[in-house]
């Protein structure tokens, strides 16, 4: 569904959908090249974080991927005020039998599943692509707010847009909400399915090998950012909130972190990366976005524990384990993937469609 960059790409076509045709591109491209670049010590490239070759290509693609033009958006674009905030979403009709909620994680956004869209159309009677509250144009309200909150509203966007009884797939952050979801209201989760699952999925002791490995090796390379993002998210989002360079090399740092051996383009494509930069850029979310890092999710695990659920786990940057998932859900499959990583949707996404097929099936939704 996505092409090449001589043509307008499907990216760039949802974001216009979401942004509308003047959505700032030639103001974001003047920035660019404006970039002061940092000087660095000579330790080897990547020594100490991205090498800055890989920041310099994407910046390069991303101002070509700026001079597309269009004013043709993809999907039907809703906003929702609930409690509150504006929930955004993207509606696409299918010919199957059941609603799907997809939620993205972060640093990504409902573009993440731009390569599932088409082949789910024939599982699913509509595909609704979510923004989660804080992300893109979907906003947080004033003071606290927490994951079962996210739930609520996005439980009541699915409500307004007629569907009372859906299924759910969340990876990363999605994952959480997605069950969370399942706690506040039941009865209308036909089903949850995760990818990248974090809060009751994760590995927690060294009996959950290997993803325990896993994790640990990612806490000793790469998890300084969860205690930055948890604690500290403000003042990181006065940086990533003024520079698009700034912005873009943070999301690669992770990237590099959780797709890394997943070749060129860390296996998510210059499509999405700089078009999920954009939205993250002209949103001016990054702040918001982080905000989840801290959320509470009160009384999930008991609540969501009858919901039929799925986990799908792809290889490298997966910290699912097979005992945890078991224990805090109705977990009715398991499936194991020796390759892939963090973003299904984009990495693997044949894999994730054949999962969520037999999930179907195996829960009676496809009838």
């Amino acid at each position: 569904m996505c092409l090449g960059f001589g043509n307008v790409t499907a990216c760039y076509q949802l974001l216009v959908g979401a942004l509308g045709a003047d959505a700032g591109f030639e103001s974001l491209r003047s920035r660019l090249s404006q970039t002061r670049w940092p000087v660095l010590p000579s330790l080897g490239e990547g020594a100490r974080g991205l090498a800055p070759s890989i920041v310099e290509h994407y910046a390069t693609e991303w101002d070509h991927w700026l001079q597309q033009k269009s004013h043709d958006g993809l999907g039907e674009h809703v906003d929702f005020r609930i409690a509150g905030t504006r929930v955004h979403a993207v509606r696409v009709r299918g010919s199957g039998c059941v609603p799907m909620l997809l939620l993205h994680g972060w640093p990504t956004s409902f573009l993440a599943f731009h390569r599932v869209i088409e082949p789910l159309r024939t599982l699913a009677s509509e595909i609704v692509l979510a923004s989660l509250p804080g992300f893109g144009t979907s906003t947080l309200p004033p003071g606290s707010w927490s994951i079962t909150d996210s739930a609520r509203a996005l439980a009541d966007a699915m409500r307004a847009m007629g569907h009372h009884r859906f299924l759910v797939h969340g990876q990363d952050w999605g994952s959480v909400v997605a069950r969370a979801i399942a706690a506040v209201e039941p009865e209308r989760v036909i089903g949850v399915h995760v990818s990248a699952g974090l809060r009751g999925f994760m590995a927690e002791s060294a009996d959950d090998e290997p993803a325990w490995s896993r994790l640990q090796r990612f806490a000793v390379d790469g998890g300084g950012y969860l205690q930055l993002q948890s604690r500290r998210p403000d003042s990181l989002a006065f940086a990533l909130s003024d520079s698009p360079v700034g912005l873009l090399a943070w999301q690669l740092d992770k990237y590099q972190l959780w797709q890394a051996p997943l070749g060129d383009d860390f296996g998510l494509g210059t499509d999405f990366i700089v078009a999920n930069a954009t939205l993250y850029w002209l949103t001016a979310s990054a702040g918001t976005s982080m905000r989840i890092y801290s959320m509470d999710a009160p009384d999930v695990d008991a609540a969501a524990g009858g919901v039929p659920t799925a986990v799908s786990v792809f290889g490298h940057g997966d910290f699912a384990a097979r005992s945890v998932s078991s224990r805090a859900n109705n977990l009715v499959a398991w499936y194991s993937h020796d390759s892939g990583g963090h973003v299904a949707s984009l990495d693997s996404p044949a894999e994730l469609v054949d999962d969520l097929t037999d999930f179907m099936n195996r829960i009676g939704a496809d009838t």
